[in-house]
């Protein structure tokens, strides 16, 4: 009888050690596919931009504009399929001594190993799983409709959004950026259409702990063929480029 009570013993101990090797194994948990290490979402957080945009226009001359930028997760909400939204309220300014102004309302969720971020009513998926560098998805594949929403200028329709390519090109990397030095950082590459009368392509840094740190993204369109290897910059006639760095942030 003693016997039998000890082998129990043994045995149980055996099935709880598994148990607690299971719940600690560094593989059932990895890192990097954690996308909140890389857009945490808290209501109260906010990331300030420094944010300098170009229109280039066909006919009248091209504008340039900066603003100072923040998004601030000040709310949540459950959609109709119940996934948990959080309601980015973004405001702008021209320098330090304005006023901010209310722009924008839009929504960011976690949902099914992926970080989908409503802006305009449009939807991109911004991160996915895994986190591993080449890895690649469609980030408008939800997107539609997009040549029947009025623009100002035909070379703007955002149909130039569609069947874009997104891909993972830095994982886990050092980043500086406004005096910021994060030890960890991903890169995502959004690749568009590219030929000789069109560039659409972005670059979007996320910072651990953060979120979105730096953007770069340009849509331009020309018809002068008469030097196709110049760059983009001095041929484009019409679009926009977009730049954002991080200025400041709060958790």
């Amino acid at each position: 009888m003693k016997m039998k009570l000890f082998l129990l013993v043994i045995a149980i101990t055996f099935i709880v050690g598994l148990g607690f090797f299971a719940c600690n194994d560094p593989v059932s948990a990895p890192a990097l596919n954690q996308l909140d290490k890389y857009y945490p979402l808290e209501v109260g957080s906010s990331i300030t931009y420094d944010v300098d945009s170009i229109n280039y226009h066909e006919i009248v001359p091209n504008d340039t504009s900066f603003w100072i930028v923040r998004e601030t997760l000040i709310d949540t909400f459950y959609d109709a399929n119940n996934n948990l939204n959080f309601v980015i309220e973004r405001n702008q300014k021209k320098n330090d001594t304005d006023a901010w102004l209310l722009v924008n309302v839009w929504n960011v969720m976690m949902v099914d190993g992926q970080i989908q971020k409503i802006e305009n009513n449009l939807r991109f998926i911004k991160l996915t799983t895994p986190l591993a560098e080449n890895s690649t998805w469609k980030g408008n594949i939800y997107l539609g409709g997009l040549s029947d929403i009025p623009v100002d200028e035909a070379c703007n329709n955002l149909s130039f959004y569609e069947d874009w390519d997104y891909a993972y090109a830095l994982v886990d990397e050092p980043y500086s950026i406004n005096g910021f030095e994060f030890k960890n950082s991903i890169t995502v590459i959004q690749e568009g259409d590219s030929n000789l009368i069109w560039y659409d392509y972005a670059r979007e840094v996320y910072g651990e702990g953060v979120g979105l740190i730096e953007k770069e993204f340009y849509h331009f369109y020309t018809q002068d063929l008469s030097c196709p290897t110049c760059p983009w910059t001095v041929r484009v006639e019409c679009g926009y480029s977009v730049k954002m760095r991080l200025r400041d942030y709060t958790n």
